[in-house]
C-alpha cells in the first residue's frame, strides 16, 4: 500500500509540472503575439532604474549603500519634536497631557450631559500649583518628581513617533537628542537608560539646544534668549560654545497662570458672583487657557517717560492718542472685544472680553508690572533687565559680538511684540545707564560734578595757558589698503559689532538637522555598552574639550575619530 501511494503522488507531480510547462509556453506565445501587434501597449523590455533616498544610485545589495538618515529628537518640558536629518522642518510634534496619557477604554473626555454641554469638568476649580502638572514631561525641581512616570511617558512618546509618523523601526538608524544644557543628571540618566534598554541603539549623540539655535541662524556666536515653559534662559554662545548663562523664572508657565486668573475673574464678573476665587485657584480648564494664550496674547509697545524715576520707563502703558490715522486704528483695536467661551454658571457661554486685557498677563509676567527694581529677586528679574544685566556681565569684546546677534527661541518668543519690546527696553537702559555697573542718584550727581569740573578746567586752560597752535586740525593721512580693508569689513553685515540687533533662527531642531546632515561627529556620543556598564559615572571629567571633527577617513583627526573611543564626556551636561 505504501508503494502504491508513493507512485500515485509521483504521477500527480509529473502532471502538475507538465501543466505548468504547458501554461508557461502558452504565456510566452501570447506575449510574443501581443508584442508583434503594432501600436499595442506593452512594458519595455529594458530594466528600469529605481532610485531610493536610502540606497542612492547603487543596487540594494551594493557595499556602497549609504547609511540611513539619522532620527533627531528635540525633548522639551512639554513637547517632543522628531524628524529625519536634512529636513528643514520636523516631521511631528508630540505633546504630553491627559489626552496623550489616556488608557484603553477611558472615554471620560467624550462624556456629555443631557443638555449637550460638558460635564462638571468645566465648573470645577483647579489649584494653580498642580494645574499644569499633567501637561509637563519634566521639571528642573525634582523634589517629589516621579522618575518612573517620566520613563513611561518618554517611552510611549517615542513608540508613537516611530509607529505613527516616522514609519521606521526604532534602533535601525542613528539617534540624535537635542537637549538644554541645564537638564538634571537624574533625568538625563533616566532618559538614556530608557532608550538603551528598550531599543538597540548602538550610540546616542547629544547636542545642546542653544548652540543648535545659533547654527540654524547661520551664526557662530550669538546671545540666545530662550523664553521656555518653566524659565527663561539667556546664554552667550561664542564659536559654538556656551560661555555663560543666566535664567529667570518669568516664563510661559507663570504667564499661563496669570492668564488663567484673568479669565477666571472675567467669568465671575459675567456670572455676577460676589465671591472671588482665592489667589491660587482658577476655574478655567488648562486647554482653554492655553488656546487663549496662543491666539490672543500680545505685548504692548515701549514708551519713554522721565529719566529721573527709579522705575523703568519702558513699563508704562502705550500712548493711544489720536495722532493721525495710525493712532486711531490702534485705539480702535484696543477697544475691540473678543468672544471667548468661558464656564459661566452651569454652562459654557461666550463672554466678550476687551482685547486690551490680553496684554496684562504679558506685562505683569515677562516685564515685571508696576514694581520697582529693588522688589525683584536675582532669579525673578524681568526679561529686559535680565538681558541688560547679562550683557553687562560679559567682557567688552564678547558683549559687542553677542549684542549684535540676539536670537529668540522658545514658545514665548512667538507672542506678538515681545521681541521688539525687549530690544527697545534694553536700548533704553543702555542709553540711560550706559555700561556702568554702579548707578543711582549719588553716582549721577558725582558724574555731573566731574563733567562740570572737567569742562571748566579745559575752558580755562584753553583761554590762558594753551597756545593757539595746539588746537590746529591734524593733517589728513593718505589712504592705505589696511584702512580700506577695515572699512569694507565694517560695512559687511557679517561683522556687525556693538549694535543691538535681532537675528531670526529656524530653531534648535533645524540646526541639529543641518549639523547632522553634514556628518559632523558630535562632541558627546554615548555608546551603548559603556553606558550600560557604568552609566553617567563612566563619563570622563575632561574640561579641555576639543571641537567636533568631521567624519572622514583622511587627515590628522582620522586616527583619533575613526577608532573606538576609550572614554566619553558629557560636555555641556557635566
Amino acid at each position: 500500500m505504501a508503494t502504491t501511494s508513493s507512485s500515485a503522488v509521483d504521477s500527480e507531480r509529473r502532471q502538475s509540472l507538465s501543466g505548468a510547462n504547458l501554461r508557461g509556453g502558452l504565456r510566452h506565445q501570447a506575449r510574443g503575439s501581443i508584442a508583434s501587434i503594432p501600436g499595442s501597449p506593452h512594458t519595455p523590455q529594458q530594466q528600469r532604474q529605481v532610485l531610493s533616498p536610502y540606497t542612492g544610485t547603487s543596487s540594494p545589495g551594493s557595499p556602497f549603500r549609504q547609511e540611513e538618515d539619522a532620527v533627531i529628537l528635540e525633548i522639551g518640558s512639554r513637547w517632543l519634536r522628531a524628524g529625519f536629518e536634512g529636513n528643514s522642518v520636523q516631521t511631528c510634534v508630540v505633546g504630553f497631557g491627559t489626552e496623550e496619557g489616556r488608557r484603553v477604554g477611558d472615554y471620560r473626555g467624550w462624556i456629555r450631559s443631557n443638555n449637550g454641554t460638558a460635564t462638571a469638568r468645566n465648573r470645577s476649580t483647579y489649584d494653580v500649583g498642580t494645574w499644569s502638572k499633567n501637561y509637563e514631561l519634566w521639571t528642573s525641581d525634582l523634589r517629589g518628581f516621579d522618575i518612573e512616570l517620566f520613563e513611561d511617558k518618554i517611552e510611549r512618546a517615542i513608540r508613537e513617533i516611530y509607529n505613527k509618523y516616522l514609519l521606521t523601526d526604532a534602533g535601525s538608524s542613528r539617534l540624535v537628542l537635542v537637549l538644554p544644557s541645564i537638564v538634571p543628571h537624574p533625568l538625563l540618566a533616566s532618559l538614556l537608560s530608557t532608550i538603551f534598554r528598550r531599543w538597540k541603539y548602538p550610540s546616542i549623540t547629544l547636542l545642546p539646544s542653544t548652540a543648535m539655535a545659533t547654527v540654524s541662524a547661520g551664526l557662530r556666536s550669538s546671545l540666545v534668549v530662550d523664553i521656555g515653559w518653566e524659565e527663561t534662559v539667556v546664554t552667550a554662545v561664542y564659536e559654538y560654545r556656551e560661555i555663560r548663562s543666566k535664567r529667570s523664572t518669568r516664563a510661559m508657565k507663570m504667564m499661563m497662570r496669570e492668564m488663567g486668573k484673568m479669565l477666571t475673574e472675567t467669568a465671575q464678573e459675567a456670572e455676577g458672583s460676589s465671591t472671588r476665587e482665592k489667589g491660587d485657584m482658577v476655574s478655567v480648564p488648562f486647554e482653554l487657557c492655553e488656546e487663549a494664550l496662543i491666539r490672543l496674547a500680545w505685548c504692548e509697545k515701549s514708551s519713554q517717560t522721565s529719566e529721573d524715576s527709579e522705575f523703568m520707563s519702558a513699563h508704562s502703558a502705550p500712548s493711544t492718542g489720536s495722532d493721525g490715522g495710525n493712532g486711531d486704528s490702534y485705539t480702535r483695536t484696543l477697544d475691540s472685544k473678543v468672544a471667548v467661551p468661558l464656564p459661566v454658571g452651569s454652562e459654557s457661554n461666550y463672554t466678550e472680553i476687551p482685547f486690551s486685557r490680553f496684554s496684562q498677563p504679558t506685562e505683569s509676567t515677562l516685564f515685571g508690572g508696576p514694581y520697582e527694581t529693588r522688589d525683584w529677586d536675582d532669579e525673578d528679574m524681568p526679561l529686559d533687565i535680565l538681558v541688560y544685566h547679562f550683557l553687562l556681565s560679559l567682557p567688552p569684546d564678547l558683549r559687542g559680538t553677542c549684542m549684535s546677534r540676539i536670537v529668540f527661541t522658545g514658545g514665548g518668543a512667538n507672542i506678538p511684540g515681545v521681541r521688539q519690546r525687549i530690544l527697545d527696553d534694553v536700548s533704553a537702559l543702555v542709553e540711560k545707564n550706559q555700561w556702568s555697573v554702579s548707578r543711582g542718584k549719588s553716582m549721577s550727581r558725582r558724574k555731573n560734578r566731574l563733567y562740570q569740573q572737567s569742562g571748566n578746567g579745559s575752558s580755562s586752560t584753553s583761554n590762558e595757558d594753551e597756545p593757539e597752535s595746539t588746537f590746529r586740525e591734524p593733517p589728513e593721512l593718505e589712504p592705505n589698503f589696511i584702512d580700506e580693508k577695515m572699512e569694507m569689513r565694517r560695512k559687511d553685515d557679517r561683522h556687525v559689532h556693538g549694535v543691538l540687533r535681532q537675528v531670526d533662527s529656524l530653531g534648535p531642531w533645524a540646526g541639529a538637522s543641518l549639523l547632522t546632515s553634514l556628518k559632523v561627529k558630535g562632541l558627546v556620543e554615548v555608546e551603548r555598552e559603556k553606558y550600560i556598564q557604568h552609566g553617567l559615572a563612566g563619563a570622563s571629567r575632561d574640561f579641555d574639550l576639543n571641537p567636533p571633527e568631521r567624519r572622514s577617513g583622511h587627515g590628522p583627526g582620522a586616527a583619533r575619530s575613526g577608532g573606538d573611543r576609550s572614554s566619553w564626556t558629557l560636555g555641556e551636561w557635566r
